[in-house]
């Protein structure tokens, strides 16, 4: 059964205050310019405004980020063959991040001598 998506809330009405924002955004006037104009807060002026535009990504809430796609290959481990990889990319990394650290261990040893 596909449904149809239906659009929530009221049709958009060009006597209401967010049609007027909507036809003063479509001129170029400044948010704070059209606020002022009608009586109301630039607040109502961006939230139209980001409504005219049609976001694209679902808000989330505040702060968070958003949802991470499943790990279907790419960069997924594949069985014992993966996991021998990361384990030689990380034993790599560590000897490389040890031979650094001997490095600045000999340059400070050197500068305190």
């Amino acid at each position: 059964m596909a449904e149809t998506t239906k659009k929530r809330g009221r049709k958009p009405d060009a006597n209401s205050k967010s049609g007027k924002i909507r036809e003063l955004l479509s001129t170029g006037m400044s948010a704070g310019d059209i606020a002022k104009k009608l009586g109301c807060t630039p607040a109502l002026v961006y939230n139209v405004k980001a409504r005219l535009s049609g976001g694209s990504a679902k808000k989330r809430g505040p702060g968070r980020p958003p949802k991470a796609k499943a790990a279907s290959g790419g960069g997924g481990l594949d069985g014992i063959a993966g996991i021998l990889d990361a384990v030689k990319n990380s034993e790599r990394e560590r000897a490389s991040l040890r031979a650094a650290l001997e490095k600045i261990q000999a340059v400070i040893s050197d500068a305190l001598a």
